[in-house]
């Protein structure tokens, strides 16, 4: 019988579940943890400050108020690029402008940047999937203009490109630490930057502002550990794999259901929140991990993707094979996206397909994106079953 794997799995320590149990229940004293984690956030990203807040929404909100930008501002994203960061910058009552993305690597193309970024005030910047964007290119063409660069490190977090850390490039580096993210605390946010001034203004934001509350983080620590074991192997295989390979075949519109974020517009004139305590002490032990995480993500990654070179009707990434990646997934291009996550689910690989969104009048490729799960609790055999599966696939076509 075959081994079933989830698209990601909550990896905890025994450390980490014992925290996260306590949490659930209502019950440890973490006093101080949120500010000793802003002091690991900078030593780990070598940056001068680390605000951690209650989202990553509010991370970006917060990067956009840190520039002090005048409203009507012209602020340039990806034209492929997760929805929250569009409602964002129009909440702030700023005007998105979206740029082209290289089709190879997803990210950001600087070739195409130049005749988008005339009168913009800011340019966001996204390394999708945890491969790191041509930040050489993007960096040139904005430092020659003096336009800040806010870098959306959620699916990059703990990635390297030199001496580098992912986030710690641009001006501003925003994460979300949700579930799935390579560092999570079951909700929450981080701004990091280097710049005082920056900083000033996020702190004279926050200055009134409160830690997350109890109620909320109790809460999250038990929709956390829910997670946790649904992404186990008893958990996934017992119960999530039967689910949605059953929803799979007689409803999948609820399938899809499951994975559906609602749209509704950021408020910025909402009480805003730091990370709580309990949080904060998570994210301290799990960026204790995440080197170490990151480095099986890796491993897994370039394995899966050496098995499936050559195959003609899939696209694979393509990414700077000198930086250190952190793949938070390995996201290929197929016009065979939903048979493919199909054949993969019967044979017991839980994927999805894309939630990214394409934005402005155009598309940069046809295919659409699947999610092959990549994390630390597969194995080399489990990477090779599925290097197995999808080849199988598109041999039988």
């Amino acid at each position: 019988m075959f081994r079933a794997i989830p698209r990601h799995n909550v990896n905890l320590t025994s450390k980490e579940l014992q925290l996260v149990l306590a949490a659930a229940l209502g019950q440890g004293e973490h006093t101080g943890e949120r500010l000793r984690f802003e002091e690991n956030c900078c030593r780990y990203f070598g940056t001068s400050h680390a605000i951690a807040v209650e989202s990553g929404r509010t991370s970006l909100h917060l990067a956009l108020h840190g520039l002090d930008l005048a409203p009507g501002s012209v602020v340039v994203l990806p034209r492929y690029c997760f929805f929250s960061l569009v409602h964002v910058v129009e909440g702030m009552g700023l005007v998105p402008r979206f740029a082209p993305i290289d089709p190879d690597t997803y990210a950001m193309d600087p070739r195409g940047l130049e005749q988008h970024i005339q009168d913009a005030a800011a340019v966001v910047f996204i390394h999708p999937f945890g491969q790191i964007a041509d930040v050489i290119g993007l960096q040139s063409i904005c430092a020659a203009r003096g336009i800040p660069l806010i870098e959306d490190a959620s699916q990059a977090t703990g990635a390297k490109w030199g001496v580098h850390r992912a986030g710690a490039i641009g001006d501003i580096g925003v994460f979300s630490l949700v579930s799935g993210k390579n560092l999570q605390t079951f909700g929450g946010g981080l701004v990091i930057t280097s710049r005082d001034d920056v900083a000033r203004r996020i702190h004279t934001r926050m200055k009134s502002s409160k830690n997350q509350t109890s109620k909320k983080t109790q809460a999250a620590f038990r929709s956390g550990l829910q997670r946790w074991f649904l992404t186990t192997p008893v958990g996934f295989k017992s119960v999530m794999h039967p689910l949605t390979l059953g929803l799979q075949t007689i409803a999948p519109a609820k399938l899809d259901a499951m994975f559906h974020e609602e749209h509704l517009p950021y408020d910025p004139h909402r009480e805003l929140f730091f990370l709580s305590d309990t949080q904060g002490a998570l994210g301290s032990l799990e960026l204790e991990e995440l080197d170490r995480r990151n480095a099986i993500r890796r491993t897994n990654a370039l394995r899966m993707l050496d098995g499936l070179r050559g195959l003609h009707r899939l696209g694979l990434p393509c990414f700077d094979e000198t930086a250190e990646n952190s793949f938070n997934a390995v996201a290929v291009k197929t016009t065979e996206a939903r048979c493919l996550a199909h054949n993969l689910r019967q044979r017991g690989f839980d994927t999805r397909t894309d939630y990214m969104e394409w934005y402005g009048d155009q598309t940069d490729f046809d295919e659409d994106v699947i999610y092959l799960p990549n994390h630390p609790g597969m194995t080399t055999e489990d990477i090779d079953r599925l290097v197995d599966v999808v080849r199988n696939y598109f041999a039988q076509r």
